[in-house]
């Protein structure tokens, strides 16, 4: 009997361990198709949810290809105006400019003399073949000797030594002759014999400067070729620019334009 009452009992622990087992297992049994059923309707819904992105998508794409085109268009039309606008400022700043002078050209053939024309080189006399007529002479003579005295007086500097050498070479061989028709220049240095003539219907313009209190100056004539001829010291420096001024030619307007 208690062998009996043991495989009894034995015997009902192995049906509830089955039974155990055995649930489970139907359980998954019964849970398995729909499992299925949700890994079937898984699969079908993302491949729609693909399809309605890449839709999406390429409306999106769609409409930024159309914005895009747009907005070229839109900056194409700015930069027209804003290269028209450039222009027509352009224009207008060019327009209101005053015009360009147009200079004057020399004729053919032609040119204008220079200091190179109106000089005699190794004599001091009269050019031959030269025939000024009558002439008023205004003055004639050297330098103004107060010029070598003043340079004598500063020699006791080193820097004043130099002037003083060309004040006293200016005194020795350096004059001028001013009359109603001509400005000469005569020189007689030992490196340089030369004289130069001027028409006063050749010099355009002169420019005197005081020395010495204003007992003389220096004074500078300007042909029309733009040459310029120097006269230093020269006494009576103001009444002789008057005369010159006075009777000198009158200036081609280029160089008034480059005044």
């Amino acid at each position: 009997r208690a062998h009996s009452a043991a495989q009894v009992k034995s015997e009902n622990m192995q049906v509830i361990t089955s039974q155990r087992v055995i649930a489970p297992t139907r359980a998954a049994l019964a849970a398995k198709p729909a499992r299925s059923l949700r890994r079937a309707s898984g699969a079908v819904a993302p491949t729609k949810r693909a399809d309605r992105a890449l839709i999406l998508s390429t409306r999106a794409m769609a409409e930024e290809g159309a914005a895009d085109d747009d907005f070229e268009n839109r900056l194409g039309a700015l930069r027209g105006k804003r290269s028209k606008r450039s222009a027509e400022d352009v224009a207008a700043k060019t327009a209101l400019k005053d015009p360009e002078p147009v200079k004057k050209a020399t004729p053919s053939g032609q040119r204008r003399k220079g200091v190179a024309d109106f000089t005699t080189v190794g004599s001091v006399d009269e050019p031959a073949g030269a025939n000024w007529g009558s002439e008023t002479v205004v003055y004639e003579g050297p330098p103004a000797r107060g010029e070598i005295i003043a340079n004598v007086a500063m020699s006791w500097t080193l820097v004043w030594i130099p002037l003083t050498i060309s004040a006293i070479g200016r005194g020795l061989w350096s004059s001028y002759k001013v009359t109603d028709k001509r400005v000469s220049v005569m020189s007689t240095s030992p490196l340089r014999t030369e004289r130069i003539d001027v028409p006063l219907g050749e010099i355009v313009d002169v420019i005197a400067i005081g020395r010495g209190v204003g007992l003389w100056g220096d004074m500078v004539i300007t042909l029309k070729n733009g040459e310029k001829v120097e006269l230093r010291s020269m006494p009576e420096f103001k009444d002789i620019e008057k005369h010159i001024k006075e009777n000198m030619g009158t200036a081609d307007p280029e160089f008034l334009l480059e005044r």
